[in-house]
């Protein structure tokens, strides 16, 4: 059963308010006035719910897509920049966000700024659904009077993101297809095409090729223990899974990601624009260097070069400059250092980033262009290699059964 969250007002004119359970907010309002209550505010309590329904809602709740808080973010820094106040705005945003769970986080992000509590510090009650950069932005745009054009920058900010983010998924998507349909087919010919042609040498009693005899005995363990090969790879996926979520296991493997050949500097460019996109948003919206380094080393999406800045904000702390803490990590390209030198000389590092963050957003899309041309033929290729060889191995001893027939 539903339980809400409500306020009321007693016959003798004093406030009421407490948390109680009811089917509908009808049926608590009939059962509220029946006791002589009159409800002034009832909201659905979304931190509190007893039976199985409700913990299943509440264990979905956290799963809010990005893009229905870029969409809310959008509505709100609309409604704001036109002048509505802040209650009244949530108040229209809700009627049109579709996801159930974000609506029921915005009713309580309602209640809280009708209470008494800032935008900044209701939104930071949900770390689930608003990351620190979201939190730091909007308290940044409430001191300056600025809310709404920072949330109308914020929704800029995460369209920009999720745009880069589709663009590397499309370019390794096509990549990873074909891969995955060569290993298919290489797995189709071990277990179905070879076994066959395994019954047709033996018959024929002579001397096989060693890259015959190799493929046929591969043939025969794949088709023998394909379970274990199976469970291998299960077994594998979860100890990586596992491994990566340690804090040097996630370190290793980001390191190894950024030094790949072809697809590494793809995972350069895009911790480079996160980087760089995050530091000029928060810095064009009043947040000053330190802060926003604190925010922007958890976004970066990569261990190497969020180390980096960690690294960095310590020594900035003792009066050093961020050109110079990045030149001294050797993490980021030089380029980079020296642009954002320049905009501390000139007292305007934020233009330099948003600098940086415009031209690492056009070397990614030609980086990815030029991936998604090498790494398709390349995979062909590879395809090619693998089913020739297989079939060499079939055809040779054939041909010299029939050689010496003939």
């Amino acid at each position: 059963m539903p339980r809400f969250r409500y306020q009321a007002l007693t016959n003798t004119g004093s406030t009421v308010s407490n948390v109680e359970d009811a089917n509908s907010k009808a049926e608590l309002v009939s059962s509220l006035k029946i006791r002589g209550y009159w409800p002034t505010d009832i909201i659905e309590d979304i931190e509190s719910n007893d039976d199985e329904e409700s913990k299943f809602q509440f264990s979905i709740r956290r799963r809010v897509k990005p893009k229905d808080v870029e969409f809310f973010t959008y509505q709100m820094g609309t409604l704001i920049n036109s002048h509505i106040p802040l209650a009244r705005a949530l108040d229209i945003t809700l009627e049109q966000i579709a996801s159930i769970t974000l609506r029921q986080v915005i009713h309580q992000v309602k209640y809280d700024v009708e209470h008494g509590s800032t935008f900044a510090n209701a939104l930071a009650e949900h770390p689930k659904v608003f990351s620190d950069l979201y939190i730091n932005m909007v308290k940044a745009g409430e001191a300056g009077g600025v809310l709404g054009v920072v949330l109308a920058r914020l929704a800029e900010f995460a369209e920009g993101q999720r745009n880069l983010k589709n663009e590397v998924v499309s370019a390794l998507f096509y990549p990873a297809v074909l891969f995955a349909l060569s290993g298919l087919a290489i797995a189709v010919l071990m277990v179905a095409v070879v076994p066959k042609f395994t019954v047709m040498f033996e018959d024929m009693g002579t001397q096989l090729p060693p890259l015959t005899r190799g493929l046929i005995s591969f043939a025969d363990f794949v088709s023998s223990f394909w379970w274990i090969i199976l469970i291998m790879i299960i077994v594998l996926s979860i100890a990586f899974s596992r491994f990566i979520q340690l804090e040097n296991g996630r370190l290793i493997f980001d390191r190894i990601k950024i030094r790949l050949p072809l697809i590494g500097q793809v995972f350069n460019s895009f911790a480079i624009i996160r980087f760089t996109q995050t530091m000029a948003t928060l810095m064009e919206n009043g947040v000053t260097l330190l802060p926003a380094l604190r925010v922007v080393k958890d976004t970066i999406g990569n261990k190497v070069y969020s180390n980096a800045v960690s690294s960095a904000e310590q020594e900035i702390e003792r009066g050093s400059t961020l050109a110079r803490e990045l030149e001294r990590n050797k993490v980021f390209p030089p380029v980079v250092m020296h642009m954002i030198s320049v905009g501390e000389e000139s007292g305007s590092p934020q233009q330099m980033m948003s600098k940086l963050s415009e031209y690492y957003d056009l070397e990614t899309k030609k980086n990815l262009e030029r991936l998604t041309s090498l790494v398709g033929p390349l995979v062909i290729l590879f395809m090619g290699v693998i089913i020739g060889l297989i079939a060499f191995a079939i055809i040779d001893p054939i041909l010299k059964m029939s050689a010496s027939i003939g």
